[in-house]
């Protein structure tokens, strides 16, 4: 039997910028598009924070947020902690689409107090 040696390249998945994170603070409001919905090319869902809700959004995939998708686990585990009013802390990388800024969610954590 030969064994062949498996190399992963993390390098060329990875995406060149580093998160940023947010303070620990609630989920305000959360909206998932669906494939009809005229938005979702530009992004699939946006997260708002109690914190600075008026101000920014959090969002993930599509053209805005390029290969910064949420899985649909994630989006359970964020919604459920909305429903039940737990602390998130998100993880995010700025990126700009068409000269517009965006906060991209690249992870998240989630705590009870």
């Amino acid at each position: 039997m030969r064994l062949v040696p498996v190399v992963v390249v993390l390098a060329a998945l990875a995406l060149p910028a580093f998160a940023d994170t947010t303070p620990v603070t609630s989920v305000a409001q959360m909206m998932v598009l669906e494939p009809g919905d005229s938005s979702y090319k530009l992004f699939h869902g946006a997260v708002w924070l109690e914190l600075d809700k008026a101000s920014v959004n959090y969002r993930w995939g599509g053209l805005q947020c390029k290969g910064r998708e949420l899985s649909d686990t994630s989006i359970q585990l964020m919604f459920s902690a909305f429903r039940s009013e737990y602390q998130v802390k998100l993880e995010y990388v700025s990126t700009d689409y068409q000269g517009k800024p965006y906060r991209c969610v690249t992870g998240f954590t989630i705590s009870k107090s």
